[in-house]
């Protein structure tokens, strides 16, 4: 099964393993640890299933998928879609001592369960030196998904400048060009990485592989993932670590079969030299300086800490997504990842809305 937003809906719909994050109290305010335990502080509420997340001085961006909108287009494999321009990136920052946030750029194509859950659009983010990048995801011809701009921006890399999105490339041809994982044709580019060379590094989940694109805008084919323990790769999230080598998150498996890896990539050659396995469906990857790595596991409920020499910690957050350090080494997640800001109904309870968690002394 290539496409993740239909392995994620698979994986809802059968019940796997789920972990409730009950009992996981956000901070009232900034501190180290309480009772030797990291605490978490929401920084921001109101998203529209938040995705990946990047830092760049000062200021934490969001890619936020969407809520769909009010024309459905009937049910398929992932049930009813319903769609709109209701994607955006959002940037939170601190103003006054108090955390704010604003979207720099907004009505973007969306894809959305009727109730705005499990949304796809603006999926990856990446920020460098104020220059901002976004990733949308793809959708055939003939799904039901208008054609006219602004949906010619799915399946795009975007330089997100003065409030508007302009296609940087063409990422999605790169896959029914070449077909560089050869089995079915698909593609969902679902994170990007703007690196400090100029070149940007986009994750193909559907496709397996990552895309290269230069400064000048030319994509192409960059590392091909294996199949590996009965499933396909599907690559979710990217970062570059302190050793200049990427670090790329997978979907690989289920909660109750942790299979999925964090693979290291060269980040000149694409080759793949190693790999940390032994994860649930892994959706966002940080690594700081001292070589520490972080691993959002979307239905195992937690992201987990793997030391440099390591040993496994864990903290439990709800649906977790996109991770990002800040220049201090302190981490933040996307929480209810897969909710709008209403939440949505996963087995029948409703969750609370999209938002940006800051985990403390973890």
């Amino acid at each position: 099964m290539r496409n993740p937003r239909m392995r994620l809906a698979l994986v809802v719909a059968t019940g796997a393993a789920l972990a409730v994050c009950a009992g996981v109290a956000p901070a009232g305010a900034d501190a180290g640890r309480q009772g030797g335990k990291p605490v978490v502080k929401v920084v921001a509420t109101g998203l529209d299933n938040p995705r990946q997340l990047s830092y760049d001085h000062g200021d934490l961006y969001v890619a936020e998928a969407g809520r769909g909108g009010k024309k459905c287009i009937g049910a398929g494999p992932e049930g009813e879609r319903c769609v709109g321009l209701s994607s955006a990136v959002t940037k939170v920052h601190r103003h006054k001592g108090a955390w704010k946030h604003h979207r720099v750029v907004e009505g973007l194509p969306s894809l959305a369960q009727p109730d705005g859950g499990f949304a796809t659009g603006v999926d990856g983010v990446s920020a460098r030196h104020g220059r901002l990048w976004a990733v949308e995801t793809y959708a055939p011809a003939g799904s039901g998904v208008p054609t006219a701009r602004p949906w010619n921006t799915l399946g795009k890399l975007l330089r997100i400048q003065h409030g508007k999105a302009k296609i940087a490339a063409d990422v999605s041809a790169v896959e029914f060009r070449h077909n560089p994982h050869t089995t079915a044709l698909d593609s969902n580019p679902y994170a990007v990485l703007a690196l400090p060379d100029g070149r940007r590094i986009v994750a193909d989940a559907a496709g397996n592989d990552l895309i290269e694109v230069s400064r000048s805008g030319r994509a192409r084919p960059f590392t091909v993932f294996p199949d590996h323990d009965g499933h396909e790769t599907v690559p979710t999230s990217l970062a570059l670590g302190g050793d200049g080598k990427l670090y790329v998150g997978e979907l690989n498996g289920l909660t109750d079969e942790p299979t999925a890896r964090v693979w290291r990539v060269d980040v000149r050659t694409g080759k793949i030299l190693d790999w940390k396995s032994g994860f649930g469906p892994v959706t966002g990857v940080a690594v700081n300086r001292k070589g520490d790595l972080y691993v959002s596991q979307l239905f195992g409920g937690v992201v987990t800490k793997v030391s440099h020499d390591d040993e496994r910690t864990h903290v439990k957050v709800p649906y977790p997504a996109g991770l990002a350090l800040d220049g201090q080494g302190k981490l933040y997640v996307s929480a209810w990842s897969v909710a709008d800001r209403d939440g949505t109904v996963v087995k029948g309870e409703k969750t609370p809305g999209g938002q940006l968690w800051k985990i403390l002394g973890f």
